[in-house]
């Protein structure tokens, strides 16, 4: 699964030597070994973080990169046991959502302590709310590339007009009407993700949020998914179910976040949930047309928490291992990361699946062409206006992880929704006892 790169010299290509030229030099360039393991990403990303490591390379010649690429759906396994095994690499860029467990474990060192004549910089260039995203407990653990938000509507615009409407669906009433409107014996009205892995978990959590629920009451220290914001948010993807608006129960327990786009991109599904990005990184079959939408939310939310606009987390964050021996070159890697000329990679030049944390990437013409409704918010300081972080705390994946399970066993009708939830309440809160002690 992994494409490691060890030692990688300057090829000479235009665009390295490009992003070398434009590179601010440091006073003194990094020197020695570093290793970065880098988690997910789309196809364009993987590819322009490759490149691009070797401009970095072109700037400090005397650093020793290497750099290994995993899916993003194994990061916590991979790193938990990396740490364990005294393997873990000297950067490690990965899910924002996971900083507070990795702090708590000891697992990072703050980039205040190593950075701190380079953080102005990062000020100045990052936009305050993602980078906001990055810090824990007062201090800066991360330095975030973009952001995801959840949770998000694909909608096939033919079928959406064939059915007879004008404009998207605005409550989750008003979505199950256009799901059994939009629905053909050859294609469903809707899909959406239910496997374990931890994007299709996030999704969900976007709904959950929506409707005033949370998974977890951080002052209590009591896990919540059996509370109504969560129960009637699982209840709302048993209704499509039940409304025959869906792919077959086994089949959404079985078809992940990157298979549910591809049903929707072939035409295979007339509507599809998911995160910001929907189909972008993979594109749709010709003839196509569609359009991406915040999720509708909830005709009256049940949940005792505020509900929220939407959820985000920056899941290509930076971080530097507690032990790192050469925080020096660490710290390097992650200010090359902080320049423009990397960060506007996410501003359409080429990747426009992210929300970019860049300040100069939102004046990219080539986003606001594939995002004017985001460009426009932005402009208008109204973008995270209303957003909260993905759940982060230290037991997040224990809590996630029961969800997964009571999920799955409610849309395949094993269980009831509340009676799925109930049983996953338990299990979360005897794993979070014993991990808060």
């Amino acid at each position: 699964m992994s494409n490691s790169m060890s030692r990688r010299r300057f090829l000479g290509t235009t665009a390295a030597v490009g992003a070398a030229s434009m590179l601010p030099m440091s006073a003194q360039a990094a020197q020695g070994s570093v290793s970065v393991w880098k988690f997910g990403g789309t196809p364009q990303e993987v590819e322009q973080w490759a490149l691009r490591n070797d401009a970095f390379l072109a700037a400090n010649p005397d650093v020793d990169l290497k750099y290994s690429y995993f899916n993003g759906q194994i990061r916590r396994q991979k790193i938990l046991a990396g740490f364990q095994t005294n393997r873990l690499a000297d950067v490690i860029v990965a899910f924002g959502q996971d900083l507070p467990e990795f702090v708590g474990f000891g697992m990072l060192q703050p980039l205040d302590d190593i950075a701190g004549d380079k953080m102005d910089g990062w000020k100045e260039r990052i936009v305050p709310e993602v980078l906001e995203s990055g810090m824990h407990d007062g201090k800066l653990y991360g330095l975030p590339t973009y952001v995801d938000m959840a949770s998000f509507l694909a909608i096939n615009l033919d079928a959406l007009e064939e059915a007879g409407f004008d404009r998207p669906p605005e409550t989750w009433s008003e979505l199950r009407e256009y799901a059994k409107a939009m629905t053909k014996p050859d294609r469903p009205g809707i899909a959406f993700p239910v496997t374990t892995a931890p994007v299709d978990i996030n999704i969900f959590e976007g709904l959950v949020y929506a409707n005033g629920g949370r998974i977890f009451d951080e002052e209590t220290g009591k896990v919540t998914l059996n509370e109504p914001g969560v129960v009637d948010a699982l209840q709302f993807y048993l209704d499509l179910i039940a409304d025959g608006s869906t792919p077959a129960p086994t089949s959404l327990t079985e078809t992940f976040f990157r298979d549910t786009a591809q049903l929707f991109g072939q035409g295979r599904s007339a509507m599809w949930i998911g995160l910001s990005w929907l189909n972008t990184p993979w594109g749709v079959s010709e003839g196509v047309r569609w359009t991406g939408v915040p999720l509708p939310r909830p005709d009256t939310a049940s949940g005792r928490f505020e509900p929220v606009s939407a959820i985000m987390d920056a899941t290509a964050m930076l971080m530097v291992s507690s032990r790192s021996e050469n925080p020096e070159a660490a710290a390097e890697y992650i200010d090359f990361w902080s320049q423009n000329e990397q960060l506007e990679i996410w501003g359409g030049q080429p990747e426009i699946a992210r929300i970019p944390s860049g300040k100069a990437a939102w004046d990219n013409p080539e986003l606001e062409e594939a995002w004017p409704n985001w460009v426009s918010a932005y402009n208008a300081g109204k973008l995270f206006e209303g957003a909260e972080p993905m759940p982060r705390f230290i037991g997040v994946s224990a809590i996630e992880s029961a969800l997964g399970t009571a999920i799955q066993q409610a849309v395949l009708g094993q269980k009831t929704a509340q009676e799925a939830l109930d049983e996953a309440n338990k299990a979360a809160q005897t794993q979070i006892d014993l991990i808060r002690g």
